[in-house]
């Protein structure tokens, strides 16, 4: 019985989520509806580094990377949260059932960064999936919105299709979908070598699909404008992570052994992600679909990480997404705090308007831009630091010049803010939910940079 500990997290979320989706029907209280999904993710929290190991025959599987990224994924439930008590496009009437759908897609989060196994993935990024779509949508009565989810399905349906058509191919290979299973296959093995490897490129397109990386990044930009800014800014970290985090179990646990497998593809897929992402940045007018190619080019960072395959690597996709989450929620709170945030041109003059405001996104820019001292930089720099160990130093240094380069339009947003004026300086009254949530995130991400040894103790 001590081996469901393992699963711990898992259980108690989904107690509580069972408690939260019968009381929530007799809730009409919106701030009330968010404390309880925050106490439901703060708890869970605390059960996360408790335990270790496996379960189901190795299908699932905690140790200090799952718990990390499972982490991450509940900070983005709850900072998401905070921010959207006050979004009015999310109408009172379905807040609850918004709400329900962010804590069902946290949970099948949480099961897709512990999966072991094909089957056990493809349920539970499916899960996660149907959430995402439904989210997209939630601001009902937006056109941009049911745009967003309906495109988000279509597309995301085809490439399930696909997903599912490789786990197909690696069983009809190696007579396994175990990861551990697969690998011992392929060392001793090396016929059926091309249907191997279409296999292994139709699993991790599908999982690149879901973390936003080129050349399966179209949908991104449109979903992540049309979609309601609280959801742009859940989907943009907490599906990204889990996302990454299972590209690195399937390559370091399944297809460590065969780099021939995957290698030029996944590099090809990196250094496309970043130039993509940062070059069709540099000219959005639009703050949300700028966002949208920012993320792009963050998810072509962190698979770096991931070619580097080593245990260095799998910590600096820890830090990395756990920086990412404070600075990148943080960006998306300031959106929703400044009026007409979506254009680029409202941030003109906002210094002048709102200082701590302007300071706060001052911080989440230049953490974006990896510029130190923030956060964002050491998170970059042990990117870097662990490709080049890996021996691709050709690699990094394309990936370093890109990353100078998005330094552009991320400092764009400053000169407007800084020093640039409007005619007429009005005071920006804000919220205290975003103040909060953009001082919060603002504070975590200057320690990050200053002393990251304090969130290696999680990794």
């Amino acid at each position: 019985m001590s081996n469901y500990n393992v699963i711990l997290p898992e259980i108690v979320f989904t107690a509580l989520f069972l408690i939260y989706f019968v009381a929530g029907l007799f809730i009409k209280n919106r701030t009330l509806n968010s404390f309880l999904v925050i106490a439901t993710a703060a708890i869970t929290a605390f059960t996360l580094f408790n335990f270790y190991g496996e379960i189901f025959n190795c299908l699932f599987v905690a140790d200090q990377f799952s718990q990390t990224i499972k982490l991450v994924s509940l900070l983005s439930l709850v900072l998401c949260t905070v921010i959207s008590i006050r979004y009015k496009e999310i109408k009172d009437e379905i807040f609850y059932e918004y709400s329900i759908l962010m804590m069902l897609s946290t949970l099948a989060m949480m099961l897709v960064v512990s999966s072991r196994d094909f089957i056990t993935l493809f349920l539970s990024v499916e899960f996660m999936s149907l959430g995402l779509y439904l989210l997209a949508g939630s601001a009902f009565k937006d056109l941009k919105s049911n745009e967003a989810s309906i495109k988000y399905y279509v597309l995301g349906s085809f490439i399930s299709a696909f997903f599912l058509f490789g786990i197909a191919v690696i069983y009809g290979v190696t007579g396994n979908t175990n990861f551990i299973s697969v690998a011992k296959f392929i060392e001793i093995n090396s016929s059926s070598q091309y249907y191997l490897i279409f296999g292994v490129l139709a699993i991790v397109s599908a999982l690149c699909f879901k973390a936003g990386c080129a050349p399966f990044h179209q949908w991104s930009p449109d979903v992540y404008e049309g979609a309601p800014t609280p959801v742009t800014a859940f989907m943009s970290v907490g599906p990204k992570a889990a996302a990454v985090g299972a590209i690195a179990r399937v390559i370091f646990e399944a297809f460590k052994g065969r780099l021939d497998l995957w290698l030029p593809f996944l590099v090809f897929i990196a250094l496309l992600t970043i130039a993509i992402g940062n070059v069709l940045a540099l000219r959005q007018k639009n703050l949300k679909r700028l966002l949208a190619y920012s993320s792009i080019a963050h998810a072509g960072y962190v698979m770096l990480a991931v070619i580097a395959c080593s245990q260095e690597s799998l910590s600096a996709i820890s830090f990395y997404m756990i920086v990412y989450a404070f600075m990148n929620i943080g960006t998306f709170a300031t959106v929703m705090a400044v009026p007409d945030g979506e254009k680029i041109e409202s941030y003109a003059g906002l210094s002048m308007s709102n200082l701590y405001i302007s300071v706060c996104m001052l911080f989440f820019l230049f953490s974006l831009a990896g510029i130190p001292p923030f956060g964002g930089f050491v998170a970059k720099f042990l990117v870097f630091k662990s490709i080049i160990n890996a021996g691709y130093i050709w690699v990094a240094v394309v990936g370093i010049i890109f990353s100078i380069l998005s330094a552009f339009y991320y400092l764009r947003i400053v000169m407007k803010m800084f020093f640039e004026s409007r005619y007429e300086a009005i005071k920006l009254p804000v919220h205290s939910s975003f103040n909060f949530t953009v001082g919060v995130n603002a504070t975590v991400i200057l320690i990050a940079g200053l002393i990251p040894n304090i969130f290696m103790l999680t990794i």
